[in-house]
């Protein structure tokens, strides 16, 4: 089995058997398959069941590109040529002696590896081919196309790889996996080459004896040798030799050194009797020089239950490789061999001895084994282990280190994630210079290299980088900056927390933030949708199941259903003092995210209607002046009466007081085609229990108006019944409540800015 894989420059996908073959006057890189095997003389039929007549990019369908991919190698050939069944109905099958062409998501049951493209299987006999089938990874899209290959993750061009699988067929293999450097559509990875190059023609002429692409006439070689066969008296006996070098080739057959009346590569001697027992031999002749090969028949008068000479051995090998299983055994024939994995078999019982794997994968190891049968018996194989590891590969940063900003004497951590084969060697280092003490070996695929400063220091600020080192290389991150400052002290808002009702479709609950300023470097953030939770507090009619989605512009970035007993979630909400969640087992929603400057939205959704809490709170260790911050914090929600109010809660931290414009918008709403506003809204600010400010309908002061375009605020028209209110206020906890004036209710938006 050999097969075709994606332009990435990822594992090689097959194991080639083969010499390197000179032929005057110039040195070839074509290698043939282990074993050279090749087709007996005559047509190789093709069953084409690749599906639907779909038109491709240049015209084709996929039996007409198929068919004229076919006749590209029969144009090469001369004692063999393939024909096709387009659009076949034949069962399709491994070891079932037909040669079937498809796509499929399985190799007749067994994985696909991640890049390979198509695969073709080989069933031989004493180095006789008598199957070969084609099967297309259908996970990939397919087209028809000349030229470069286009672009795209999940894209394939079936011609060329179709060309390069036939290549296969006809018994050639990788030259490149062999060492060879060669243009040629037989090396294992796809790329713009779509046609075949003298290389594969003078493979495919080397194999069927074509005198194209030869410069000279070339002596016969035996390419199918004959194999020693044991019938009993009344069977049928197949002839078949098959050469290599310049055809046409005479053949004469003989029988103990008598010559026969059989002149061709491959005839058949019906019913034999125990007298034509003795060697046979067939000697092929050319211009250039003859060749012989020979074979011991034994006819018996009765069959010869089998017997297991040799044993099929264990194998180790790694991942996108091919491996064979080989018994020998004897007793009379025609024999079949049933193979096994773990005691299953693997298709349908077939006639060869031989038994290939390509594209091995990790699912693949096991025991193998084989049931041999004849007419007079079975005898059944020991098995033999297959042993599957990941590829060797070099050491290699899968994931780098991100940069971060932390707070003298709080702990900074970079963490890399590595690929490569293990064991793999970590060393940190901070603008270059190796770090005491920074470095380990990890035993595993595919680890982490973590590197914690547990108090950092104003002179710990700097470039880290890791470098690791596996046996077949080394290499080094990109480099995490580290950034370093003193707790801050200024006032800043910390957290925002919306109380409301929340549903489906346009009663969702969404909440806006923004995060500015900084170095750039992500922040922590901890988000909470709490439903049922509330009952705690003695709030009624609750949301059962909340949904929490975060969203960057319109792109979801994650989301959580039920947090499950989040240690982070758990651990950060203690940290930062936010009430505990009644149990791991509760409907609420939260999660910790880590996120960049810009804006969001985080939206609480539930199968039905109730009440809802939307918390976002900043879970960093420390606040500096490098820190990102909020500057705006906004919800907008349906707003009722009594208990169903808008109540949005903020906080406070630092120890000087901080500036807000906070506003409670309605009528302005509907100039952005929202329906249903609230018609006026009042706004009043508290602290604790007590009121300490309060707006109805906003004086259109230039205050007011100046401080809105400072912060990017959009315009409110002057009169409007929006209320607005600028507050200068000490650190600690408020809730800004909207309500409609004479118990209205309506669509508001309540929103918290950052005042420079």
């Amino acid at each position: 089995m050999r097969c075709f894989s994606r332009p990435l420059p990822a594992r090689l996908l097959a194991l080639v058997g083969g010499l390197l073959l000179a032929a005057a006057p110039r040195l070839l890189a074509y290698v043939p398959l282990a074993g050279s095997p090749v087709w007996p003389d005559g047509n190789i039929v093709m069953h084409l069941q690749l599906g639907p007549g779909t038109t491709l990019s240049d015209g084709k369908t996929w039996n007409t590109a198929a068919t004229d991919m076919l006749a590209e190698w029969n144009s090469q050939m001369a004692r063999s040529q393939f024909t096709t069944v387009p659009d076949s109905s034949v069962s399709v099958g491994d070891g079932n002696r037909v040669n079937n062409v498809l796509f499929s998501s399985t190799i007749f049951g067994r994985t696909f590896g991640t890049d390979t493209l198509a695969v073709t299987t080989i069933w031989t006999l004493g180095g006789r081919r008598i199957e070969g089938d084609v099967l297309f990874n259908s996970r990939f899209r397919w087209d028809s196309y000349r030229g470069p290959l286009r672009a795209g993750a999940n894209n394939a061009e079936f011609s060329r790889t179709a060309l390069h699988e036939f290549g296969h067929l006809v018994g050639l293999d990788h030259p490149d996996v062999a060492g060879q450097s060669v243009s040629a559509i037989m090396n294992s990875r796809a790329g713009n080459l779509d046609a075949l190059t003298a290389d594969d023609r003078d493979g495919a002429a080397f194999l069927y004896a074509s005198t194209a692409g030869t410069s000279a006439p070339l002596a016969p070689a035996i390419l199918l040798a004959l194999a020693d066969q044991f019938p009993v008296e009344g069977d049928n006996v197949d002839f078949a030799v098959a050469a290599s070098g310049t055809g046409p080739f005479a053949y004469q057959w003989a029988r103990n050194g008598v010559v026969q009346s059989a002149t061709t590569a491959q005839w058949t001697l019906a019913n034999v009797t125990v007298a034509h027992s003795g060697q046979w031999t067939v000697t092929v002749s050319n211009g250039r020089g003859s060749v012989t090969s020979a074979m011991n028949l034994t006819v018996t008068t009765r069959a010869v239950a089998p017997t297991i000479t040799r044993q099929p051995s264990p194998v180790s090998t790694r991942t996108g490789q091919s491996v064979s299983f080989t018994v020998a055994a004897s007793g009379s024939t025609p024999r079949t061999y049933q193979w096994r994995k773990d005691g299953t078999h693997l298709g349908l019982a077939t006639v060869s001895e031989t038994l290939t794997l390509t594209d091995v994968q990790l699912t693949d190891a096991g025991a193998y084994s084989v049931v041999v049968r004849n007419a007079g018996g079975s005898v059944t194989s020991a098995d033999a282990t297959l042993a599957v590891a990941l590829p060797n590969t070099p050491a290699a940063i899968a994931s780098p280190p991100a940069s971060t900003t932390a707070a003298v004497g709080f702990e900074a951590t970079f963490t890399a994630t590595v690929s490569g084969t293990a064991p793999t060697t970590y060393r940190w280092s901070r603008n270059g210079i190796p770090l005491a003490g920074a470095s380990g070996t990890v035993a595993t695929n595919n680890p982490t290299a973590t590197l914690t400063l547990p108090r950092v220091a104003a002179s710990d600020a700097g470039n880290y980088t890791v470098t690791v080192t596996n046996a077949f290389g080394s290499a080094t991150s990109a480099p995490a900056t580290l950034f370093v400052a003193p707790v801050s002290t200024a006032g800043h808002l910390f957290n925002l927390a919306i109380r409301s009702l929340a549903g489906t479709g346009s009663e969702t609950l969404i909440v806006g933030f923004t995060l500015a300023g900084g170095q750039g470097t992500p922040q922590r953030l901890l988000l909470r949708a709490v439903g049922p939770t509330l009952a705690v507090f003695g709030v009624t009619g609750t949301l059962a199941d909340p949904r929490l989605d975060l969203f960057s512009g319109p792109t979801l970035t994650v989301s959580n259903d039920d947090w499950s007993g989040n240690a982070a979630v758990s651990l950060y909400g203690s940290r930062i003092g936010a009430f505990a969640l009644s149990g791991p087992t509760s409907k609420d929603a939260a999660l910790i995210q880590s996120l960049a400057a810009g804006s969001y939205s985080a939206q609480v959704a539930g199968a039905g209607t109730g009440v809802a809490l939307a918390e976002i709170y900043d879970a960093s260790d420390a606040y500096t002046d490098l820190s990102l911050r909020f500057t705006n914090l906004s919800a907008r929600t349906r707003v009722g009466t009594g208990g169903d109010i808008l109540i949005a809660g903020f906080a406070l931290a630092g120890t000087t007081p901080k500036t807000l414009l906070i506003r409670a918008i309605g009528p302005t709403l509907a100039s952005f085609g929202v329906a249903g506003t609230l018609a006026d809204p009042l706004l009043e600010i508290y602290r604790g229990a007590e009121k300490i400010a309060e707006n109805d309908n906003w004086p259109g002061t230039s205050d007011l108006q100046s401080s809105a375009a400072t912060v990017g605020a959009f315009f409110l028209p002057i009169g409007s019944k929006d209320a607005v209110l600028i507050l200068t206020l000490p650190a600690g906890a408020y809730s800004a409540q909207v309500r409609g004036a004479n118990a209205t209710t309506g669509v508001a938006l309540v929103e918290v800015y950052e005042l420079p």
